[in-house]
């Protein structure tokens, strides 16, 4: 009995020890008022305003609540901008956004950081979840961000799947409008488009600022204009029940046109005679059909050139902005009322003669005059007498250019080539972004930008081009991505039984028994699936009723390949029926019907290619972390794993030999326990590349010389130098600190927590 009570005594300190690592965040007393809960939800449900003290709920572009003065204590407030400015922070930077990032807050313990998680996540999410109306999840979902200057996050609506509202606390300076960085809403137009900043919201300090995410919730965090002040936010979201969402909108396309009847003395009137001349256009075919772009400086003739950049300066010319915000913003213009020169130029890159001159630049078929690929020996044919005639022609070509082109080509079907553009105007704060869908209508076409800015034009102005892939290059797919980190990609896995008696949904629902059951059934599957437990990671299960949804991430290429393999043809489904049976104690072979999603492709469609499927499961890149009800059953899984075996009455059962003191057990092999060497630590900093980070803490549980912020502070020192050398450095401090303690078995083991067993078996060179 005395032992019991000491281990209970014990439990009680190890919790008050827990306990005082956590510092409580006092939320303002508003939320304590049931009278103002009360009138919030009706408001909210009314689509009308309220206010009540430092909370105010405005439904104008959108329902939005503002409640200001949310933390109770400036000393908890000043704590904790202390405790986040610490944090590693980490670039990021696309066409829609560009700021520094923190890591994941979801187990940091900062104690003040976890202290206002809990007050987040708890008691303000019931408060919320009673607002709306619904059943906000324990998903904790929350980093930190900072925005400097000309860091900005543009249009978007913030809709993924499980996220429910939005939530946004400033720990700011004193902030004005000017210094920029304020939290726009957008309006949205009968489609359902955003169309223009209808509020803008100046970060405030201590002031949270929460929305439903809807199919209308759209925003921007605007540039930031101050070069002396750091925008410091919190942010995240409650996880819960979407919001219906209707259809996509589709743009409507730009009308396309033929090209106009113009023969080539518009050529010779506006283009560089250098670029007319045919041995230099087959130069520039030869560096298109390497790179697939080519830049043709001074393209026009200068005096050209310089008429029209001074016209388009003209007050006659109407320009009108182009949206949607979150897929544009600039000025086109009216093609009604254009100056003479540049309507004269505009038909230039229309004309007949200019369609025959690109070709020639690319070898594209974009006339019915010109040859075949496979018309070899008719080009050469042509291509010499252009050659013949440049001789004889000043311009460097004439009217022979389209005869000469139509003498290769008689008998053949003629196609009338299209075009379409805009003649844009650019300016502070325009951009074009990618979108949904954009990449599935994308279709073959070559695309010309012919711009008119000044000719000391810098990059630090802005205004680059960029192009992506459609197709994601070989390398791309490969274990690592060229930056060093692991290939990652996610993918969603429903299912539903089609035996009358058994409902996998209904099952997992069943929170006694049926949940852990249901999991430990898909866990195995998924284990079978890709031979083995590394290399991807279940995120969620989802309700989508009547399916079972399973959302796993990839973060190996082989484990993926696999998983479709297994999926393809059809050893998951037998896998899955088998571990039903046994588990969950069924009469009948359990039959289930299946369907696979990356993103919004449907994977089954697509199961005889396999690069495809790897493709959009890679481009599907994981938004969530692991569900904390996941992290819940799989302990649980793990425990009962663990858990000692029942004696066995086997008295012939042999025990293993226990493990030589020199020596140390890696899947059940034996290896010597020596000292870390040279080519240990190049191994390492070769295959590690973004993980790094992850084995030096596990190396610090048992050394002191790399306990937090020693991992950080490398990482700052040496992130000019790149991955292998952090990697590299690394080890060196663990050698240096531990000298003859820095041995093979402790980095193996940190390997192994790290679920690198991979990388393991390269330092010790194990043979398949």
């Amino acid at each position: 009995m005395a032992s019991k009570r000491r281990q209970s005594e014990n439990g009680k300190n190890e919790k008050r020890k827990k306990k005082s690592c956590e510092e409580t965040a006092q939320l303002c007393s508003i939320i304590d008022d049931e009278q103002v809960k009360k009138a919030v939800k009706e408001a909210w449900d009314q689509k009308r305003s309220y206010t009540h003290g430092d909370l105010e709920l405005d439904c104008q572009p959108f329902p939005h609540c503002i409640i200001r003065n949310f933390l109770n204590s400036d000393t908890f407030i000043d704590n904790l901008q202390s405790e986040l400015m610490g944090l590693n922070f980490h670039e990021k930077s696309n066409d829609l956004y560009k700021f520094k990032q923190s890591d994941d807050l979801r187990k940091r313990t900062e104690p003040h950081i976890a202290g206002l998680r809990a007050a987040l996540f708890g008691r303000f999410r019931c408060w919320l979840g009673d607002v709306l109306g619904v059943q906000l999840e324990s998903t904790v979902d929350i980093s930190c961000a900072r925005y400097e200057y000309t860091d900005v996050l543009l249009c978007h609506d913030d809709e993924l799947e499980g996220r429910r509202v939005a939530f946004i606390l400033y720990l700011v300076p004193p902030w004005q409008s000017r210094d920029g960085g304020t939290l726009d809403l957008y309006s949205t137009d009968s489609d359902l488009q955003p169309q223009s900043i209808a509020k803008s919201l100046v970060p405030s300090l201590n002031t949270l600022v929460l929305f439903e995410v809807s199919p209308v919730s759209f925003h921007q965090v605007a540039e930031v204009l101050t070069k002396d002040k750091c925008r410091l936010s919190l942010s995240g979201w409650f996880h819960g029940p979407s919001l219906a969402r209707p259809p996509h909108h589709v743009d409507v396309p730009i009308p396309r046109s033929p090209h106009l009847p113009r023969d080539e003395s518009v050529l010779l009137e506006w283009v560089n005679p250098v670029y007319l001349d045919i041995s230099y256009q087959e130069q520039i075919q030869g560096n298109f059909e390497e790179s697939s772009e080519i830049q043709l400086k001074d393209f026009l003739k200068e005096k050209k050139f310089r008429e029209v950049s001074q016209a388009l300066q003209l007050s006659q010319i109407q320009w009108t902005k182009r949206g949607p915000p979150n897929k544009r913003c600039y000025e086109v213009a009216s093609l009604g009322n254009l100056p003479q020169c540049v309507r004269e130029c505009w038909e230039l890159l229309h004309s007949e003669a200019f369609f025959l001159l690109l070709s020639n630049f690319t070898g594209l078929r974009l006339h019915y005059l010109c040859p075949d690929d496979d018309d070899d020996k008719d080009k050469k044919e042509q291509n010499e007498g252009l050659k013949e005639q440049d001789d004889t022609q000043s311009g460097g070509t004439s009217g022979s250019l389209v005869e000469s082109a139509a003498d290769t080509s008689r008998g053949k079907e003629p196609s009338t080539p299209v075009c379409c553009g805009e003649l844009r105007r650019w300016f502070h704060g325009g951009y074009t972004l990618l979108h949904d869908g954009q990449a599935e209508q994308a279709e073959f076409a070559l695309d010309l930008v012919l711009p008119f800015c000044s000719a000391d034009w810098q990059s630090d102005f802005g205004g680059s081009t960029c192009y992506v892939a459609n197709d994601e290059d070989e390398e791309r797919m490969a274990d690592k991505s060229e930056d060093g980190g692991l290939w990652t990609g996610s993918a969603v896995l429903f299912l539903q039984s089609l035996c009358p008696n058994v409902n996998l949904l209904s099952l997992y629902k069943d929170h006694q028994k049926g949940k852990f059951m249901v999991f430990k059934v898909i866990k195995l599957t998924l284990i079978d699936s890709a031979r083995g437990l590394s290399g991807y990671e279940i995120l969620k299960v989802h309700d989508a009723d009547p399916l079972l949804g399973v959302e796993v991430k990839f973060m190996d290429v082989a484990a993926c390949q696999q998983f479709l393999n297994s999926y393809s043809s059809g050893a998951l489904h037998q896998s899955l029926s088998q571990h039903a049976c046994r588990l969950l104690a069924l009469p009948q072979e359990l039959t289930v019907e299946t369907q696979l999603k990356a993103s919004t492709h449907i994977l089954d469609l697509c199961l005889d290619d396999l690069e495809r499927c790897l493709k959009h499961i890679h481009l599907s890149q994981p938004e969530r972390l692991c569900d904390e009800e996941i992290d819940h059953l799989e302990q649980e899984l793990r425990s009962q794993a663990l858990r000692p075996a029942e004696p066995q009455s086997n008295t012939n059962q042999r025990e293993e030999p226990p493990v030589p003191n020199n020596c140390f057990k890696f899947q059940n092999r034996v290896f010597e326990d020596r000292m870390l060497t040279a080519a240990d630590v190049q191994s390492f900093s070769n295959g590690v590349g973004r993980q790094w980070k992850n084995v030096g803490r596990a190396l610090g549980k048992s050394c002191r010389a790399l306990k937090s912020p020693a991992i950080d502070n490398l990482a700052y020192e040496y992130e000019r130098e790149g991955l292998y050398e952090q990697a590299y450095q690394l080890l060196n401090r663990f050698i240096q600190a531990e000298g003859r303690a820095a041995k093979l078995s402790r980095l193996v083991r940190a390997l192994e927590d790290c679920k690198l067993t991979s990388l393991a078996e390269n330092i010790l060179d194990v043979q398949p």
